[in-house]
């Protein structure tokens, strides 16, 4: 399926919508139906032509924005696949501290694992998780007790917040919208990440991955996060491809 054309027009701008993408290929005399424009509009998402970055937005991958990924370390893919073995439908995401190291400038030495959890089965999963890890799991802990007990490795095992942005073809992998948001609201990330690294974390993401602007800010308003995320993307210097 050759995209070149119709892309053509609309590469270099902010982002598009549907309609836009629907004009463009009409200007290349490619007359499609509503049903035909949603499956050309999946077949460039899945391909990696373009990416989204909003509601109805997107934009083209023209060599420098992509859809976000992160090569999970052998802790977190274990922990996941005992998760999964012994809780086959539960919901939960794993974040590792050491995925921020591509997006700061001073490198974390030490990772940290924060497994998101449906509320009522927080409990479950620390049954399940502390007899093979062993003094190194923490259910629901304060910052002082985080800092008590902490040490390379550790587990901590949180509360997911309802319509926490879920990646869909790997369920449990923390999305980018919910890292950038949880590195402000979560106090444990916000504990082990100085603050002033916050700018160019969210500078470096917004250069290198398409970052879904309406699922992030959905999600930071459920946290109370939007202002601060606002400000700190004005720091980076980024600009926003909605508004």
């Amino acid at each position: 399926m050759d995209s070149g054309f119709y892309l053509h027009d609309l590469n270099g701008i902010s982002s598009f919508t549907r309609n836009d993408l629907r004009a463009a290929m009409d200007g290349c005399g490619m007359q499609v139906s509503e049903a035909s424009l949603k499956v050309k509009l999946q077949w460039l998402l899945t391909s990696g032509e373009i990416v989204r970055v909003g509601r109805n937005a997107y934009c083209v991958a023209d060599g420098g924005l992509h859809k976000y990924r992160h090569d999970y370390s052998e802790l977190s893919e274990n922990v996941s696949s005992m998760i999964q073995e012994n809780h086959p439908h539960l919901d939960f995401t794993v974040f590792e501290l050491v995925q921020l190291n591509e997006f700061v400038n001073h490198l974390l030495a030490h990772n940290i694992l924060f497994v998101s959890v449906e509320s009522d089965l927080c409990n479950f999963i620390f049954d399940t998780l502390k007899s093979a890890y062993q003094g190194k799991v923490l259910l629901n802990p304060d910052v002082d007790t985080f800092h008590q007990y902490w040490s390379s490795d550790m587990i901590l095992i949180r509360r997911m917040v309802t319509e926490s942005p879920r990646d869909r073809e790997k369920p449990w992998a923390v999305k980018l919208e919910k890292l950038l948001v949880d590195i402000v609201a979560e106090p444990l990330v916000a504990a082990s990440v100085s603050e002033s690294e916050y700018p160019d974390i969210f500078r470096n993401a917004f250069e290198k991955y398409a970052v879904d602007e309406s699922c992030m800010f959905r999600y930071a308003r459920r946290r109370g996060a939007d202002r601060k995320i606002r400000q700190l993307i004005a720091q980076g210097g980024t600009q926003l491809r909605r508004k």
